[in-house]
């Protein structure tokens, strides 16, 4: 990846349920009402088959998704003009530690060394109804349909764009599900959806990397 990967958060209905109560407290006491928006930055990148590092006592999950990469520049677009800024889309796994607060940037929990593991770019036909399967050692762990996320991949790319230029080859990870699922060093995680290269990841404890 060349550009920067934008993600969004709190925009799978799960998340939204999980964190209801949390956003009636103050300071902010209501639900947001415009998407939420946080930077894997370049050092979380990694490509299929490299190695996701497992940061020493910590817990650290998986969160299969897809995303959405820009093919040209793209200011102020509307929802309905979204497909001629996209270029494809790629699986991509929202590594994280758990989320302990949107109050303030989750930098500790997202913005680690290779936790931001992206695929081959693909064309599918439609992502608003895909099915997201996430694979530990060769078990399925997971499976989730992005028609139950809050807002679609053109209406993401729509709304960051009305306050950010997005230039060629940048990223936005559309989601993932409240439950996300378990890594442990030495597992193999998988990430398949139809139409798309399966992008896949070693986990290696931080101390045993070379």
């Amino acid at each position: 990846m060349k550009g920067t990967i934008f993600a969004v958060a709190l925009n799978h209905r799960s998340q939204l349920d999980a964190w209801r109560n949390a956003f009636q407290q103050a300071p902010y006491k209501t639900l947001p009402k415009t998407p939420v928006w946080f930077i894997k930055p370049r050092n979380t990148v990694i490509g299929n088959g490299e190695t996701i590092p497992y940061p020493k006592d910590e817990t650290v999950q998986s969160g299969a998704t897809v995303a959405l990469i820009v093919d040209k520049t793209a200011h102020k677009v509307a929802a309905e003009e979204a497909a001629a800024y996209i270029a494809g889309y790629a699986l991509a796994n929202d590594v994280s530690l758990p989320e302990e607060s949107f109050y303030r940037p989750a930098i500790k929990a997202k913005c680690r060394d290779g936790f931001c593991p992206i695929g081959a770019l693909a064309t599918p036909s439609n992502v608003d109804e895909l099915i997201i399967i996430t694979e530990i050692n060769g078990r399925e762990a997971d499976s989730w349909n992005t028609a139950d996320l809050q807002r679609s991949s053109a209406e993401l790319l729509s709304a960051l764009s009305e306050f950010a230029t997005l230039k060629p080859g940048d990223a936005i990870l559309i989601g993932t599900p409240h439950n996300r699922v378990p890594l442990r060093p030495g597992d193999r995680v998988r990430i398949l959806a139809e139409g798309f290269p399966t992008l896949e990841n070693p986990v290696v404890a931080e101390g045993e990397l070379a």
